[in-house]
């Protein structure tokens, strides 16, 4: 049987990356959802249409918030070559996505073989926050992408392919210094040994913070350009109350390290840990799992003083599967049918929560549902000839009406008075939806003068359309 074991293993990382092409596929023709809509795929849009840059400047502030602007700069040129339709934008995060799997996997295979590399690449495919965020227009996933690189590239020691990666990352989302920081600090640590000698240390770290430099300079240009440093209505976000930082703790923590049947993978962890120290077996690769660990922690703590969304997680999932491989590895058993049972009981309860759990959120397969419950109402209206009517609408709903290019208007044209559930004494159709949050009262005044036209269910999913129209 080992034989036989033997003789998949190089062949097994086909069968998760199968598995994600097939769950993946029918999802890259969806509309834009949420953050995606509103936010990224119009800035992306604009740059389409000026002309992709990296200098600030390309987008106006609102469009960029602040940002650095790779992320839209490569999004940009691939709209340029493969066009604008839904379909092959969406093929720009796909392969991203496919890459990460690959990035994860080699990983894992050059500091714990690759049985380890296998596990890593088969436990992330599962994942429901990997899974709904592997075809959306966001930055996230490229962030993860990065990341992974820039700790291979640093615990290979090459620090110049280090710098490059780390400053792509930051120059995607500027959340990801805090990463650099990691790596400086955690040098730091390893040249406190006795017998490390300083010179290197210094010309090493120099290059660690290329990145740091390479933001600074941004910020410069982004002073110059717009007269601020940074985009005001983010940094309003920031929240510095005890009572704000332990609840974005416990989020954080929650969607990486419990929710989704990741709690099951968890507690595997703490019992391979323990095998480990109970057979007194001498702990493996106590860098790579220190520095991944103090990246996580770093992270977390920064999330929870900055705005805080569950998709921001994605990067420190990949870290977690990272270590929980590495020691999954170190505490097999001999028996080989109980190391695949174990792996198989821990694979199958977050897929499960994957397939099972819907919610309408961008961090799970559920999202899917609320598109297509979108898709379903902007055409009910269409139907209706509405494209000149006054229409209140929920915040989503919103773009899925007024702009054509998001895949939800079935014409060039979107409709042409929308407006925020805010303003619904000014409309004559009115639209609300499971997206739509601390609107009930709004809700509540157009019920008791209109009629419900129509309703909508998809799974979790739900929509209202009331009317005052005969």
């Amino acid at each position: 049987m080992n034989q036989i074991f033997n003789k998949i293993k190089d062949y097994f990382f086909l069968l998760p990356l199968v598995f994600f092409v097939v769950l993946t596929y029918p999802r890259l023709s969806l509309p834009y959802f949420w953050d995606e809509a509103w936010s990224y795929f119009p800035a992306v849009f604009k740059m389409y249409e000026n002309g992709p840059g990296l200098m600030p400047g390309a987008l106006s502030l609102w469009e960029a918030k602040g940002h650095p602007l790779f992320f839209f700069f490569l999004s940009s040129s691939w709209m340029r070559l493969v066009g604008t339709s839904v379909f092959w934008v969406h093929i720009l995060p796909f392969l991203i996505s496919l890459t990460t799997l690959g990035a994860l996997f080699a990983l894992v295979k050059k500091h714990a073989g690759i049985w380890a590399a296998n596990i890593s690449i088969l436990l992330f495919s599962v994942q429901s926050l990997f899974l709904a965020q592997a075809t959306f227009l966001l930055p996230e996933m490229l962030i993860t992408l990065l990341l992974l690189f820039s700790v291979h590239f640093y615990l290979a020691k090459k620090y110049w392919l280090f710098a490059l990666s780390a400053s792509v990352m930051v120059l995607t989302k500027e959340t990801s210094i805090v990463f650099i920081a990691g790596f400086l600090l955690f040098h730091l640590f390893i040249y406190l040994k006795p017998g490390k000698e300083s010179r290197k240390y210094i010309l090493e770290s120099l290059l660690i913070s290329i990145p740091i430099l390479i933001y600074a300079l941004f910020l410069v240009l982004h002073k110059k350009e717009f007269g601020s440093f940074f985009f005001q209505e983010h940094t309003g976000y920031i929240e510095l109350s005890l009572t704000s930082v332990l609840r974005k703790i416990k989020m954080a923590t929650n969607i990486v390290y419990n929710s989704y049947g990741r709690k099951f993978i968890l507690f595997a962890v703490v019992v391979a840990l323990g095998f480990i120290f109970i057979k007194k077996k001498k702990l493996e690769n106590k860098n790579v799992l220190a520095l991944l660990l103090l990246l996580s922690l770093l992270f977390i703590i920064f999330s929870a003083f900055n705005f805080y969304t569950q998709r921001y997680m994605l990067c420190i999932l990949a870290l977690f599967i990272t270590i929980t491989s590495i020691l999954f590895i170190q505490a097999r058993f001999k028996q080989w049918y109980l190391n695949l049972i174990i792996v198989g009981l821990v694979t199958a309860a977050p897929l499960y929560y994957t397939l099972a759990k819907k919610t309408n959120s961008d961090s799970d397969l559920g999202y899917v549902h609320v598109v297509k419950l979108h898709k379903e109402m902007v055409k009910y209206c269409e139907e209706q000839n509405w494209q000149d009517k006054p229409i209140s609408a929920s915040f989503n709903l919103i773009f899925c009406l007024r702009n054509p290019h998001l895949g939800y208007v079935s014409s060039n044209e979107g409709f042409s008075q929308v407006m925020n559930l805010k303003k619904y004494q000014e409309a004559e159709i009115f639209l609300n939806d499971c997206t739509s949050f601390g609107e009930e009262t709004q809700i509540d005044s157009i019920a008791s003068f209109s009629r419900v036209a129509k309703e909508f269910e998809r799974e979790q999913a739900w929509g209202k359309i009331y009317t005052k129209l005969p």
